[in-house]
């Protein structure tokens, strides 16, 4: 888990007056990720500045090898049960309706704006940024998404699903991340969270 981040800026916590804040969780068959609303990205901002329309930023992260296949076997299966380099998948979409696979669904999760932040810098530290700059690692398989390099490691002990309750319990919401590897178990810790209606 990343440094705890430094408190947020005066400027973060008083801007905008919409109620409630929220941090989405999406759930997508074996896979979890977090999705944000834009307004309130903070130190991610600057991820949105190719397209400033969208509303929402969903974020994934895995083993990059497996998770950038368009048609993943069981060599790229094996690949990710140890340590390995990872990757962070990024959608800037216009809507929810374009976030949800066929299988998909979003918890939204009630957030202050301080726990927004963490959650910003939480994922911020994943983003491998040598001299300022992120490193493309090419396409995603949906319009306007890509995978960029980060510098964490994937394994069979920290899975993506691990990666997105650490960012919740880093945040400062009231979850554990040991102990989670699949995504029923991320399910499960978060269905104890306070739920928020989907934003409008």
């Amino acid at each position: 888990m990343p440094p705890a981040p430094p408190t947020a800026p005066p400027s973060f916590l008083t801007q905008h007056a919409r109620r409630p804040l929220e941090i989405g969780v999406l759930f997508a068959g074996w896979h979890s990720g977090i999705v944000l609303p834009a307004d309130e990205l903070g130190p991610l901002t600057p991820l949105l500045e190719d397209n400033p329309q969208a509303r929402y930023l969903n974020i994934g992260w895995g083993n990059r090898r497996f998770y950038m296949a368009a048609h993943p076997g069981s060599g790229d299966a094996l690949a990710a049960l140890f340590r390995s380099p990872s990757a962070l998948f990024l959608q800037r979409v216009a809507s929810t309706a374009d976030l949800s696979a066929e299988d998909g669904q979003i918890r939204w999760l009630c957030a202050d704006r301080e726990q927004l932040w963490r959650v910003n810098a939480y994922i911020e530290e994943f983003l491998s940024r040598p001299r300022g700059r992120l490193i493309d690692l090419g396409r995603g398989p949906f319009p306007d998404s890509g995978f960029y390099a980060s510098a964490g490691h994937y394994s069979m002990v920290h899975t993506c699903n691990t990666w997105t309750v650490a960012a919740l319990e880093f945040a400062g919401l009231a979850v554990r991340a040991d102990g989670v590897i699949f995504a029923y178990q991320a399910q499960a810790r978060v269905r104890e969270l306070r739920a928020c209606p989907a934003p409008q």
